[in-house]
Parts: structure tokens; sequence; C-alpha cells
């Protein structure tokens, strides 16, 4: 089972969260969508808080898309707004590909898709190989491990010890089984992403392995990149909820 929650009433936006990530960190954004008139669904990933860690890890992106479509099914909310960040936007990428009838727009911020890239393999055991490392030093220490990957992804500038960080160490061992491994090596040949169904969005100034992505992965979805100008960093689905709930309410068919 996938622990759900849903706030306010309207067209349904289903909200995919990222690495490390759960739905009650979502609480804000969701929040902010209801008041603009939305119903905002969020829930907790396979292996991730309160939902269910049967037949997990292994599935990857694709099992999270079929869990996902299975999910707007039993909430009869067919036909929504998927809205997935980072590694969740992957997720939204292959429910897309797997499930286009299940949505009216997929949405996916900044997708961490290193798979879809030319070198995506490269980059991705590039980073893996520290988290490998550690583990096989500390086994079983998926904080740690947590640490490292931030340690690489951020070029040594995040502070380990921030609250946001700290939250997030409870969902240390999913991101470093499903995200890093799993997850963000998914990568999508042409013609897989419908047409009219997809687009990818960024802030203003992505950083460059996001702008990246987002090139390649705009190209294959054959709609231009959906810019959020008042974005000023990746997760700013947690840091400033407004910005993506002003972008969906100014896009909405009602």
């Amino acid at each position: 089972m996938l622990h759900a929650i849903e706030t306010g009433s309207g067209h349904p936006v289903l909200l995919i969260h990222g690495g490390a990530e759960d739905a009650d960190l979502l609480e804000p954004q969701a929040r902010a969508l209801a008041a603009r008139g939305f119903r905002a669904i969020r829930y907790d990933r396979r292996g991730t808080g309160r939902s269910t860690r049967a037949d997990w890890p292994g599935g990857g992106a694709d099992q999270h898309a079929d869990d996902a479509a299975a999910l707007l099914a039993s909430l009869d909310a067919t036909g929504a707004t998927v809205l997935g960040f980072s590694s969740g936007g992957v997720v939204a990428l292959a429910l897309a590909a797997r499930h286009p009838g299940v949505a009216r727009e997929v949405i996916a911020w900044e997708p961490a898709a290193l798979g879809a890239l030319p070198d995506g393999a490269a980059l991705h055991a590039g980073i893996a190989a520290p988290i490998d490392a550690h583990l096989a030093a500390h086994p079983g220490d998926w904080v740690g491990a947590f640490h490292v990957a931030l340690t690489i992804i951020s070029g040594g500038e995040a502070d380990l010890t921030s609250p946001a960080v700290r939250r997030m160490e409870r969902n240390a061992e999913a991101v470093i089984r499903d995200d890093s491994p799993l997850i963000t090596a998914r990568g999508f040949a042409p013609g897989e992403l419908p047409p009219g169904l997809v687009t990818i969005a960024t802030s203003a100034a992505p950083n460059p392995l996001h702008g990246a992505i987002a090139a390649v992965l705009t190209g294959l979805a054959g709609r231009p990149v959906l810019v959020a100008e008042k974005a000023t960093d990746h997760e700013v689905y947690l840091s400033d909820p407004d910005v993506l709930a002003d972008l969906l309410a100014a896009r909405a068919v009602r």
C-alpha cells in the first residue's frame, strides 16, 4: 500500500517527491496548490516513509510509475496534472511513457535523469563509486552514504548539518538504494514520451547538469522548456512553494 494524503479540492495534481524526500516534506507545496483551487495529492513512494517496501528496490522509475498510475486510479483522479520533482520528475516521465492515458499533463521539474545524457553512464558511475566505497567500509550506514552523495552532487558545498539535511536523513536508505542507482539511470528513447503530454520545467538558471538534461528531454518531449522565472534554486518546491503553485495556476484549464 502507498501512503497518500490529499489537500484541497478541484483539478487533481499528483506530486511525486524527489530523493530523500517524502509526502510530509511536500505539505507546504500541497497547501499552496490547494489555496489556488487544486486537489493536491502527495504520497510516500514505495520504499519511503509509510508506504510498502514489498518488491523494493529493483523496479526503478518504471515500478514507481506503475505505482503512481495505480494510485491515481484508486483515488478516482485520472486526468490529473502530474508534477514530479528531481528524481520524482524521472518517475513522472516514466509515467507518461508507460501510462499516457492517466494524466492531462506531466510536468517534470528539473528531472535528475542522468540516463538521458550521452555520457550519463559515466556520470552515474562517477557518482556511485565513492558511495559504494563508503558502504563497503561502513555497511548499512545509509546516512553516511547520503552525506557522501550530497557532497558529490553539491561540489562540496552542502551543509550536512542543516535542518533540511537532517530532516532528509530519515529517507537516506531509500535515496541510496533506489534513487541513486536505479531511478536516475532511466533513459528515454525517441518516441517514448507521448507528444503533447510532457513538459520539462526549470528555473531561469538551472545548474549545468540539470540544464543539459532538460535540453535533451525537451527535444524528446517536443515542447519548449517551461521556465519558472521566480525560482532561485532546484528545491524551490520546498523553499518557496508559491512559485510553482502560481505557475500551475497560470496555465490551468479549469
